[in-house]
């Protein structure tokens, strides 16, 4: 969701730095603020007590982020962490966010629909978590990229190996296997260690 930066600081919101790898939140921390990237991006995740991560999703330049938690007043159940070398993130406190959608309506019904889209996305991804073979959920992961539209011309993954696994609930070294397999069976293509599918 887009809301205009210069409304933002109106209201108050202030901008702030992240180097790539520094938490904006952790898991289970309280939510006071709402997040909107103005540069770089950002990685929504969870982990477990093993440390492996389960990737919610990216948030880029002009996205905002954790807004759920902080509408409920619950604790983050993911983490929020820069994903670029220089991130910058608006952040407003929550009154002063509520104050803009009371006043900006159309505001309001724009973050429904982020709000539907997003839903609507973590169904499709769950269906990653069905498929019985690593194989399966590669492509199913591969498919819900493009949003159910196959190109004819292989495009760019623009993930690495561990974002996949991190991605699919896999284990790197699966996932380095099984696209080593898909790619001498014509399914992905490797060139230069860049994926393709």
């Amino acid at each position: 969701m887009l809301i205009d930066p210069n409304v933002l600081i109106t209201y108050g919101a202030v901008a702030r730095k992240f180097e790539k790898g520094s938490f904006i939140f952790h898991e289970g921390a309280s939510a006071y603020f709402f997040f909107q990237v103005l540069e770089g991006s950002v990685k929504i995740f969870s982990s477990n007590a093993d440390g492996k991560e389960l990737i919610q999703g990216f948030f880029t330049a002009g996205q905002s982020f954790g807004e759920p938690p902080l509408l409920l007043q619950k604790p983050y159940p993911s983490a929020a962490q820069a994903n670029s070398t220089s991130t910058v993130v608006l952040k407003i406190n929550k009154e002063m966010f509520l104050g803009i959608l009371k006043d900006y309506p159309e505001i309001s019904e724009q973050l429904m629909y982020t709000f539907a889209e997003r839903i609507y996305q973590k169904a499709v991804a769950a269906q990653v978590w069905v498929c019985p073979t690593p194989e399966e959920k590669i492509i199913q992961f591969f498919k819900n990229m493009e949003n159910g539209s196959r190109k004819k011309v292989p495009s760019l993954i623009p993930y690495t190996r561990q974002q996949i696994a991190d991605f699919t609930g896999l284990r790197v070294e699966t996932v380095i296997r099984t696209l080593s397999k898909m790619n001498e069976l014509g399914k992905v293509k490797i060139i230069d260690r860049k994926l393709f599918y």
